[in-house]
């Protein structure tokens, strides 16, 4: 008989969480911004549902997203998450692949003056693969699910607030946001929260950098099953460092990267990770 094997892990609820930061401003009408984004990251250091530290067999995921966000007016902005394509594998398995979990963010500004303050809602739709086998290199009879999807329908909801320090070159920001999710098949999901702060400084006129921080946290009843493949049961700190380079008016490069860790908030269920990302940008201001 075929044995699989179900190993769970958040590889499409980290990628989604830190894909964009974010910030009480909308864009001005008619004007936009787009990034399309290449991350990747290899760990061995898994922490499970009680917050051990556990070594695993070194996971790789590479992805390829796009970002887009659109000034309907200068109060409302729409903002979509589309990722394009998920690379997943174990050292010991073959890869597999597929489109992800789409997320659309309609985002309203409440207040537009020295702290512009805005809410959003983001739907994320399960367009990704809820189901995908990796075989094992040494026994095609065992398998291990690695999907590109989590399989359930769920709404972010962000409070967000930002202040520039005008005439420097600096701003901050934070938000609060909350996660309602629903089920995939017969099992109900944990909610979660996730609080943030973000603050960035240019230089040269053509540089932004910024450092981020972040936390998750699941709330409400415990999940019975630690299912990490769905992102159940998992919290932790997130640390980043990045920035955009902008080549004229128009394009722009970045790079990022972003840290999982227990600095905060203990880490579990997830991968304790180094993320690196690329990007090219192409924006109206």
């Amino acid at each position: 008989m075929k044995k699989t094997f179900y190993l769970t892990f958040i590889i499409a609820l980290v990628f989604t969480t830190l894909s964009q930061a974010q910030s009480g401003w909308t864009k001005a009408k008619d004007t936009y911004f787009f990034k399309l984004d290449y991350s990747f990251y290899n760990a061995t250091d898994f922490r499970n549902i009680d917050g051990d530290k556990l070594k695993t067999s070194e996971f790789t995921q590479n992805q390829i997203a796009l970002y887009g966000e659109y000034g309907i007016t200068d109060r409302f902005t729409v903002a979509t998450l589309v990722p394009l394509f998920k690379q997943n594998s174990y050292e010991t398995t073959n890869k597999v692949s597929g489109f992800g979990d789409v997320k659309l963010e309609l985002k309203y500004a409440l207040l537009q003056k020295s702290f512009p303050l805005s809410i959003s809602v983001a739907p994320e739709f399960p367009t990704g693969k809820k189901e995908l086998f990796a075989k094992n290199n040494s026994n095609p009879l065992d398998q291990i699910n690695l999907p590109t999807g989590d399989g359930e329908f769920n709404v972010w909801t962000t409070l967000a607030v930002s202040h520039s320090f005008s005439p420097k070159n600096l701003y901050a920001s934070a938000y609060g946001a909350f996660n309602y999710r629903t089920k995939y098949q017969d099992r109900d999901f944990q909610n979660q929260l996730q609080f943030g702060a973000e603050v960035g400084y240019k230089f040269f006129d053509k540089l932004w950098v910024n450092s981020k921080i972040s936390i998750l946290q699941g709330v409400g009843k415990d999940p019975q099953i630690a299912d990490f493949i769905r992102g159940d049961g998992t919290s932790y700190t997130g640390i980043s460092l990045g920035g955009m380079y902008e080549l004229n008016k128009n394009f722009g490069i970045t790079a990022q990267y972003f840290n999982s860790n227990s600095a905060i908030v203990k880490a579990k269920n997830v991968y304790a990770n180094n993320i690196l990302s690329f990007g090219i940008v192409y924006q109206k201001k």
